[in-house]
This record gives C-alpha cells, sequence and structure tokens, in this order.
C-alpha cells in the first residue's frame, strides 16, 4: 500500500528564530569546493529561521546527521557530476566466464574520514548560532524548508546528501531505502538514489502491460462456434 505523505509531524516542530547581525547571504560559504556527498543517519531536526539585519527571513530544517560514509563529489571537465572514486582498488575478471578476478589499482580514493568531513563543511561562524544543535560524531546541515515538501524527513532515517560546496547547505538529497549502495545515475537524467527494486517494479509492470494488449488479439471460445 502506498504511503501518503503527512507533514504535520514537521509543522509541529517549533520554529526558532536566530538573529544574524549583517545579511544573510548563504554563498559566501557555498562557492568554493566541489561539494560533499554524504551519507547518513538523522539523529535529530530543528526548524529554524534566519532573520538578518536587513529584516529579510530565511527558513531551514536543521538536521544532525551521523556520517555512514562521505565522499568528495567529482566533476568532469564539462562540469557533469560523475561517480566519485569509492576505492583505491577494483576487481577485474581474469576467467571464462567471470570464474575469477584479480585486484587492480584503481587510483586515489574520494573517500573522507570523519575528520576531513568535518573540516570541510563545517564554518564557525555559523557553528556560533547553532552550536545548541549540534552534537559529537555529527554534522549539522542546513536544509531549505522549500526542499521539504512531499518529503518524509524523520528520525533515524537514512539519506544521501549532497552540498552545495565544501559547505553544510543541502544541494538535493535522497532517502535511503534498505541497504546502503553505491551511487549511480550521475548524468543520466535519473534521480541519484533509485533502487533496483523501482527497476524491477518498472520492468515487470511494463511486461503485464505489454501481455494486456496482446491479449486484445486473442479470439475468445464464444467466437469459434459462428
Amino acid at each position: 500500500m502506498s504511503r501518503i505523505y503527512d507533514d504535520q509531524k514537521l509543522k509541529n516542530l517549533p520554529l526558532i528564530t536566530k538573529l544574524w547581525s549583517s545579511v544573510w547571504t548563504p554563498d559566501t560559504w557555498t562557492r568554493d569546493g566541489t561539494g560533499v556527498l554524504l551519507e547518513g543517519i538523522i539523529q535529530s531536526r530543528h526548524r529554524v529561521c534566519i532573520s538578518d539585519k536587513s529584516q529579510e527571513k530565511t527558513r531551514y530544517l536543521l538536521l544532525k546527521v551521523k556520517p555512514i560514509r562521505a565522499h568528495r563529489r567529482k566533476f568532469d571537465a564539462s562540469g557533469i557530476e560523475i561517480e566519485p572514486n569509492f576505492s583505491e582498488t577494483t576487481k577485474v575478471s581474469t576467467g571464462y566466464l567471470n570464474s575469477s578476478y584479480k585486484v587492480a589499482a584503481k587510483g586515489t580514493t574520494d573517500c573522507l574520514s570523519n575528520q576531513e568531513l568535518f573540516s570541510l563543511i563545517t564554518k564557525p561562524d555559523l557553528d556560533a548560532v547553532t552550536k545548541e544543535f549540534s552534537g559529537p560524531d555529527s554534522v549539522l546541515l542546513w536544509l531549505p524548508e522549500a526542499f521539504t515538501e512531499n518529503l518524509e524527513i524523520e528520525c533515524e532515517t537514512s539519506f544521501r546528501f549532497k552540498t552545495q560546496g565544501n559547505s553544510p547547505f543541502v544541494a538535493s538529497l535522497t532517502r535511503m531505502e534498505g541497504h546502503w549502495s553505491s551511487v549511480s545515475n550521475y548524468s543520466g537524467g535519473e534521480a541519484v538514489g533509485g533502487s533496483w527494486t523501482d527497476k524491477v517494479l518498472a520492468a515487470k509492470a511494463s511486461s503485464v502491460e505489454s501481455s494486456d494488449k496482446a491479449g486484445d488479439d486473442v479470439i475468445g471460445d464464444d467466437e469459434w462456434d459462428d
């Protein structure tokens, strides 16, 4: 049965207003670096409104996330995002019908340690405003409230995040279902995080539809009586 989205839990979170002494310009922190691809578990959520000196108000959902693994985002020469190098080695088939393998060098991995992740996306001036929400062994990500529409964001759920540059601001996110998997579908137009289950069900639906159409041309038993 399909789940019906209900954002009531999100609306029930209290809105906490934080004052910013200058004009709020997130691109101050997002313009540097290629960004981070982070898989992690949401530990807590907080609705925050940043009110700057010009009285402009910007709302975010602050997510305290426990990192599972993180990589630098990677782009080709034309600026299209490509899959990071998840490992320094790869398996290469050496036998008939993939019966044996050897391990070959793949190059320097883009994997980040937690310490490297924290140093890349942590911004002291932002943390000074939201330090009450942070915690050990976790990162605090800033998700624009507009991103929360039609998406269930609950504690203890797993998400894959992409950050805007080397910052804690989220560029996109995908809920992860089932086991952890390698990220793919970077330049194919398909949303990152599409699972094999989705593909199998789509193929099955297509097959059933084709069978139904073929069945329209079959002569029924009662037609043979004429």
